[in-house]
């Protein structure tokens, strides 16, 4: 397994240097430009709270791998719930028509966020809990990447006294604070031996959701350029919410 998490490791490095968190990293730039692609998340952030509580956890666990999985989800439970407190908090939850909603989420726009989502799902599916477990490391090294990128922009953004929660240092530590993430526990994994077989076919997930994530990844900083261009220059933006 260790091969694996070098895997991982590798792929993250090369996932960070993605336009986008570069883009989210540039102190040059207003914390709010920034962070300007928040609403495009908004299907991959609750249809992952789904993966994590329908898909991916099997109760009761068949093995320790399946037990590591759903402590794992346990932990990610209430993320969503701190998406939508900091849309309020960026002042991004203006009242709008329902089908405006339902056109910018569905919109070519946010494919990929969509298509991340179902292909996350289609791995996660009638998998062997140690398949689940890779696939919840890779997930979780890419929200990782995200989250580093996005911490300084988000601490910079306050509104009355309440500071963002998702886009903040609260979730990256709570992130970094999972049982998962715990030395000993590493240790154990990395130890655990595989057949060649195994070990291609696992490190065969890792690679597919680092390249259904970079394509994911990439659509985020052109819907945000898009709309950071329009902005500017008061143009209408593109699959993009009115007002």
């Amino acid at each position: 397994m260790k091969s694996i998490f070098e895997r991982i490791a590798e792929r993250q490095e090369q996932y960070a240097h993605r336009p986008i968190f570069l883009h989210m990293r540039d102190d040059r730039l207003p914390p709010r430009e920034r962070l300007a692609f928040v609403p495009y998340l908004s299907y991959f952030v609750l249809t992952f709270a789904d993966l994590y509580r329908f898909v991916l956890p099997e109760i009761p666990a068949r093995d320790r791998y399946q037990e590591l999985v759903n402590i794992h989800l346990s932990e990610e439970d209430t993320h969503w719930k701190w998406f939508l407190t900091d849309l309020a908090q960026l002042e991004l939850d203006a009242e709008v028509h329902f089908t405006d909603v339902l056109r910018f989420i569905w919109s070519d726009a946010t494919l990929q966020s969509r298509l991340l989502a179902y292909q996350m799902c289609r791995m996660g599916f009638g998998v062997d809990s140690l398949q689940k477990l890779v696939l919840v490391q890779a997930i979780e090294a890419t929200g990782r990447v995200a989250l580093e990128a996005a911490v300084t922009a988000g601490a910079q953004i306050v509104n009355g006294q309440r500071k963002l929660i998702y886009f903040g240092k609260h979730h990256l530590d709570t992130e970094t604070g999972h049982t998962l993430e715990t030395d000993e526990l590493r240790r154990q994994l990395e130890e655990v031996a595989l057949a060649p077989a195994e070990r291609a076919r696992l490190l065969d997930v890792v690679d597919e959701v680092f390249t259904h994530f970079t394509t994911f990844a990439d659509e985020a900083f052109r819907f945000t350029t898009a709309q950071t261009v329009n902005r500017r220059l008061h143009l209408p933006v593109a699959g993009a919410l009115p007002g």
